[in-house]
């Protein structure tokens, strides 16, 4: 098993997700209490639900980049990478989807337009430019000394 092989990538990205998780969460629960004084609409019932609602989204976004990030190890581009249209085809519908439901939940737009433009960052330039699948690679013929 090579370093950057799909078993290895799926060994780092099962660690990263856990670690990505915690240091988002706990990071917003640090800094949003103090965020939260000037912004009386992140904690609208003053009991820390709000704060701690996201503070757990803001720990799953890191944990999906973070998980993203080792999955698409090593980051090299290959130019004709094949199969980049479906890629970006399902990218698009999960962007499209997540984002009705996000609006759905009742964020207001600016909100839903930030956890899209994340989104969409995110996928493009993890799965969509990298892709996760191993690609076979042609064999090279040996170059013949003269």
């Amino acid at each position: 098993m090579s370093a950057v092989g799909l078993p290895a990538r799926i060994v780092y990205a099962v660690a990263a997700v856990p670690l990505g998780a915690a240091a988002g969460f706990y990071t917003s629960m640090e800094v949003l209490p103090h965020f939260a004084e000037g912004h009386p609409g992140l904690d609208p019932a003053r009991d820390g639900s709000g704060i701690f609602h996201a503070a757990l989204f803001a720990g799953l976004a890191s944990a999906l980049t973070l998980g993203l990030l080792a999955l698409t190890l090593p980051w090299i581009r290959h130019r004709k990478r094949r199969g980049r249209g479906w890629r970006v085809a399902v990218s698009g519908v999960a962007v499209l989807v997540l984002s009705v439901v996000f609006a759905d939940e009742g964020y207001g737009l600016v909100s839903d337009l930030v956890f899209v433009a994340w989104l969409t960052y995110t996928l493009a330039f993890t799965f969509v430019r990298y892709g996760v699948i191993d690609q076979h690679r042609r064999p090279t013929a040996p170059k013949e000394d003269y």
